[in-house]
């Protein structure tokens, strides 16, 4: 069990940052979809809540964690989809973010923490 705790710790950590780096990063993310970006401050949070909690071996972290990354992932795919900013293309929006690498692993550290 210490192992499943502290490579779910790690994999948050790992999430919480790369969201902490697009957030410092992208710059178009602010001007153009600052409800996007405040999102992201929200996951970004809640995922070191969550890293505090599977390190502190709360029972409930474990499926909070999975729950949360169920609802990042979507929320990521939602943008990919149907997500763009008024006024931008959604192709270009779409070439934007699965352009970006720093998103792509983010959305892919999700996968992660549910496997």
């Amino acid at each position: 069990m210490k192992i499943v705790q502290a490579t779910l710790s790690l994999t948050l950590a790992i999430s919480g940052l790369l969201g902490i780096q697009i957030l410092i990063d992208d710059k178009w993310l602010w001007a153009a979809a600052p409800s996007h970006a405040y999102g992201l401050i929200g996951f970004v949070s809640i995922d070191m809540i969550l890293v505090v909690a599977a390190l502190m071996r709360v029972g409930l972290a474990t499926v909070s964690a999975a729950l949360m990354a169920v609802a990042q992932f979507a929320a990521m795919l939602a943008d990919v989809v149907v997500g763009q900013p008024e006024g931008v293309p959604s192709t270009a929006f779409r070439n934007y973010l699965l352009g970006d690498t720093e998103y792509l692993g983010l959305l892919f550290i999700q996968i992660a923490i549910l496997s």
